[in-house]
Parts: C-alpha cells; structure tokens; sequence
C-alpha cells in the first residue's frame, strides 16, 4: 500500500482546518514555523503543502505579508420574498460588479423547464449565461430562464449594457420580481466550470437555484447560480410577508439535486 508523502498528508490536514472555518476569510495564516512547530515536522515540507494550498487557490501570497486567506468578497442574501439583485448586493458590500455574457439564446422549454415556470412543453425561453465578477475577479456563473413572451425585445445587448438584468427588466418591462423558491447545494465543478471560477477542476462549490415570480405570481426566472466557494458566502433573511396565494420556500441541501 502506498503511502502518501509527508507534505500531501499536511495539506489535506490543513484543508480541513480551512473547510471548516477555523480561520477568517482574509486572515493572515500560520507561518511555516507556527506550523512547523505544530506539527513537528520540517519548514520545507509545511512549504511545499503551502504551496500546493496557493495553486489550488485556498490560499494567496501577499507579496512579502505572507500568505492569507482570500477574502470573502460579498454575501449574497437569501430572502422568503425578495429577489435580490446580484449587483445591487456587490454595491453594497463596497465593491465593483462586473458580467460577462457567454451566450444569449432563444430556445424552447424542455419537460423540467416548462414545469419549473409553469408553461407548457415547447413554449419559447430565452436562455442567458452570464459569468458574474466582483472587482474584476468571476465569482458566480449564471444561467437564467426566462418565458420569452414576458421580455418582449429583450436582446443580448440589452444584457451586456446592464450589469443588473434585474434592474432593466424592472425599468423596461415594469416587473418587480419575487422569490418563490430557492436551494442551496453542493455541486463538484466541472472541467468547464472551473475554468470560468478559474478554480482546480472538482472543486466543490455552492450551487443555488431558484425560481423568481412577478408581483401576481407569474413564474418568471428559472436561476442557477454557481459560487466560488471562496469569495461568496448565503445568508437567509426575511424581509416582508409572503405574496398571497404563494409558498415561498428556502432549502440547504448537502447534495446536488435539482430543485
């Protein structure tokens, strides 16, 4: 049986410590002598475990400050009402949102699809992809549903001039929108998905998914969102009642399953 060497034990150890939140985002971390000491093991092999942490991205150096933990970039509140807008919560926490539209389609819903927004089987969508950014760095990768009949003229360049989809569609198609339904899971990226997060592939990351409804109670956005399990953290709030005649729904889930 083969054993593996001393640095890969000491990283998947570390890991650990770092998964289940012993350390601060942001926080400076241990150095090669603290951990040396710890462990009773010598600095070149706490270095080379460092060093494997840094290239999978759990950890950055900070020029001659050390090594720290990536800060966690912004919070994105789950509401039993509202549907918060991604841009609108970056603002807030004092940063500058981005998006990237990777594609803009006009497609028709599937069986899952037309039961998650209530309309029938072969109705048209639109299906938007978006790499969403905070300070210039991804952190979310979108892809949104939505009924074509309720945006009517709703282009692509329509999405890449806005970075808050939600705020034009409220300017333009006078919708304020609502959350019916959202979950929360574990979801291992992708090779694809990680070079967006521009994250190790296999990397777990959070995983929402949620539909939005209008102020009448039209389904109006099928969401899923993947989040770099880094930079974004969720938080559930409750802000104003439930809309009459709805069951607003929120869910942690430890798997990958569709809502």
């Amino acid at each position: 049986m083969d054993i593996e060497p001393m640095y890969i034990q000491l990283q998947q150890e570390l890991l650990q410590s770092i998964q289940r939140r012993e350390f601060e985002p942001g926080s400076r971390f241990p150095s090669e002598r603290e951990l040396s000491q710890k462990f009773g093991t010598s600095r070149v092999t706490i270095r080379k475990a460092i060093e494997r942490l840094v290239q999978m991205g759990v950890l950055e150096r900070r020029g001659t400050s050390g090594t720290y933990l990536p800060d966690l970039l912004f919070d994105r509140p789950i509401s039993e009402h509202v549907a918060y807008s991604v841009s609108d919560v970056v603002k807030k926490a004092g940063h500058v949102p981005g998006s990237r539209l990777l594609f803009f389609e006009r497609n028709v819903a599937d069986k899952h699809i037309a039961n998650m927004l209530s309309i029938a089987v072969g109705d048209p969508v639109l299906s938007i992809q978006r790499l969403r950014t905070v300070d210039g760095v991804p952190v979310c990768l979108e892809f949104s549903q939505i009924p074509a009949r309720l945006v009517p003229g709703l282009s692509a360049a329509d999405v890449i001039e806005n970075k808050s989809l939600y705020v034009h569609i409220r300017n333009k198609y006078l919708f304020n929108l609502h959350s019916k339904s959202s979950r929360v899971s574990i979801h291992r990226a992708t090779e694809e998905e990680s070079d967006f997060l521009n994250i190790p592939w296999g990397t777990s990351v959070l995983k929402f998914v949620a539909i939005s409804i209008t102020s009448d109670g039209t389904p109006f956005e099928y969401l899923c969102s993947l989040n770099h399990p880094d930079y974004v953290s969720f938080s559930i709030t409750n802000s104003g009642q439930a809309l009459s005649g709805t069951t607003p729904m929120v869910t942690m889930m430890m798997n990958d399953e569709p809502l």
